[in-house]
This record gives structure tokens, C-alpha cells and sequence, in this order.
């Protein structure tokens, strides 16, 4: 095994250990909120270096594909993480949140025609 394929090893094992964290993050985290950031943070870094990893394995063509999805990937997944989480937020009929000052509920009742600090 020469070192440019250690290298590929290593680069595709740490995208495969970031890949398990995110998943057991999933799992184990309390909300929903906690969940996504472990999905999308975790899970982004894992996929990048499993891309990369796979790039540079099948050669310069393949590292260019790589290369472009993973910076795809890396516009997409915070917006989807967002749009998700405004979702879970909006749908959440407990809203038992621990929050000193809650911003997204002080622009929907702005935006509602409400003044959330009763001025």
C-alpha cells in the first residue's frame, strides 16, 4: 500500500467517523433541534471527506465531480438545516423553550402587526 492510498484510507475513515457520530447524534440527542445540528454538522464534514476520499481515488476527472458536489453540498445543507428548523419551530405546539428572548417569535409578531414587547 503506497502512502497516496493511506492517504485515501484515512481521509475515507475519518468521513466514515464523522458519518457514525452524526448518525448516533441522531439517535441519542433530546430534540429536534440537537438532532439536525448533528446532522448537518457532523454529517457534512463525514460526506466532504468520503467525496474527496473517492475523488482522489478514481482519479483527476472524479476529484473534479468530487469536488463540485461537495461544495454543492456544503451551500445546500445549512440552508436545508434552517428551513427545517423554522419548520420544527413553527409546527412545535408545546414551544416549551428556554430562550431569554425569542427573535423568531418577536419578527412573526412584527410581521403579524403585533408589538411582542408590548409597546
Amino acid at each position: 500500500m503506497s502512502a497516496f492510498e493511506l492517504g485515501i484510507a484515512v481521509l475515507a475513515s475519518i468521513g466514515v467517523f464523522f458519518t457514525l457520530v452524526s448518525a448516533i447524534g441522531i439517535l441519542r440527542l433530546p430534540d429536534v433541534y440537537a438532532r439536525m445540528h448533528a446532522a448537518s454538522k457532523a454529517s457534512t464534514l463525514g460526506v466532504s471527506c468520503i467525496l474527496l476520499a473517492a475523488g482522489l481515488y478514481y482519479g483527476e476527472s472524479q476529484l473534479i465531480r468530487m469536488v463540485i458536489l461537495i461544495a454543492l453540498f456544503f451551500i445546500t445543507s445549512p440552508i436545508a438545516a434552517t428551513t427545517m428548523a423554522r419548520a420544527a419551530y413553527r409546527t412545535d405546539p408545546d414551544k416549551q423553550f428556554i430562550l431569554h428572548y425569542d427573535e423568531l417569535a418577536a419578527a412573526e409578531a412584527r410581521q403579524a402587526g403585533h408589538d411582542p414587547d408590548g409597546h
